[in-house]
């Protein structure tokens, strides 16, 4: 371990020297900066996939000596960065602003700063064609009921022209005409829910707040109008589509108030019918209990299922992140 004078000054330099200073064919170690604690398993995950022989990835927050966290306290190490220290934060907006502020300018030309591309590590988490694999690890029921592709894509296509009016807002850096958490608040599911009707209520008052919510823009914004149309042609070649824009929305609010508000009522259902099928099989009460109380351990909640979800690995945003870590990993 490091002395601890030496802990607030490291860099990819010193980080460098030190290995140097280890047993011959020692791994490199590369320090590496996240946002938060829920950063460190999903960063650990994505890494440890391409750990060589030579290289051992310490992921770290910040700040050793205080609770500082978050992106800005990660960006602010960027002076440090190199081969042998490294920063992965989230996207945010600032991988479609393409170099608009100087924090996107940072992120998105920095060989040694690794992004989610999707908004945060939350959307990456929700991608729709892992979500039937947590419904079924988090109930034990395989049956599908829904078709979750269809489903975030039509969620996407609701809310994809009011997300343009919210980047085009942030690439002029205004922050009043529709702020950010405007936006949030105007695409959540709030409603409960309906299985019954696959959803189709709670899309029919979405799609009314969403419609609302437009045209009172283009009716306050006329001349920009032109400017969101050309925007969807910027970001379509970035991999932005009416199809997937649930990827590059807030992670909290999808997470929380879009794709949990439509798994919470199939993994009950999902729970429900397992129950049934164990009452309807067993032989006699005793062992319908035993059943039923086996059956209640191994099931837990769909919340965790999803934060722990890593079944994201053929998502296009991912394979981006692979990509750049193969790139650098070939420095060693």
């Amino acid at each position: 371990m490091e002395p601890s004078f030496l802990l607030d000054n490291l860099n990819s330099d010193l980080l460098a020297a030190l290995t140097a200073l280890s047993p011959k064919n020692s791994a490199n170690r590369v320090l590496v900066y996240v946002e938060s604690h829920d950063d460190i398993s999903f960063w650990r995950d994505i890494l440890s996939r391409f750990q060589k022989n030579n290289v051992n990835f310490d992921i770290q927050l910040p700040s050793q000596n205080t609770l500082q966290k978050g992106k800005i306290a990660v960006l602010e190490l960027a002076g440090s960065v190199g081969q042998n220290l490294i920063l992965c934060v989230d996207s945010d907006y600032d991988y479609l602003m393409q170099g608009n502020s100087e924090t996107s300018k940072l992120i998105n030309r920095c060989q040694y700063i690794f992004q989610t591309y999707a908004y945060s590590i939350e959307n990456l988490k929700c991608y729709s064609e892992s979500l039937h694999q947590i419904c079924t690890q988090s109930s034990k029921n395989d049956k599908k009921i829904i078709d979750f592709n269809e489903l975030m894509q039509l969620y996407s296509s609701i809310v994809y022209k009011l997300f343009l009016w919210s980047v085009h807002f942030s690439l002029k850096k205004d922050t009043t005409s529709f702020t950010l958490g405007e936006f949030c608040d105007t695409i959540k599911i709030l409603e409960k829910v309906q299985l019954s009707d696959n959803f189709a209520s709670a899309f029919e008052g979405l799609n009314d707040k969403v419609a609302i919510k437009q045209r009172e823009l283009e009716s306050k914004h006329p001349k920009e109008v032109n400017e969101i149309e050309l925007l969807a042609k910027k970001l379509d070649l970035l991999g932005v589509f009416p199809t997937n824009t649930y990827l590059f929305i807030q992670g909290h609010t999808i997470k929380d108030n879009v794709v949990l508000m439509f798994l919470k009522p199939i993994f009950r259902h999902l729970k429900t019918e397992k129950e049934n099928e164990i009452k309807a099989n067993a032989k006699h009460n005793e062992e319908s209990s035993n059943q039923y109380h086996l059956y209640k351990k191994q099931i837990f909640s769909i919340d965790l299922a999803v934060e722990s979800n890593t079944e994201f690995k053929n998502c296009d945003l991912y394979l981006k992140i692979e990509s750049d870590i193969k790139k650098y990993l070939k420095k060693f």
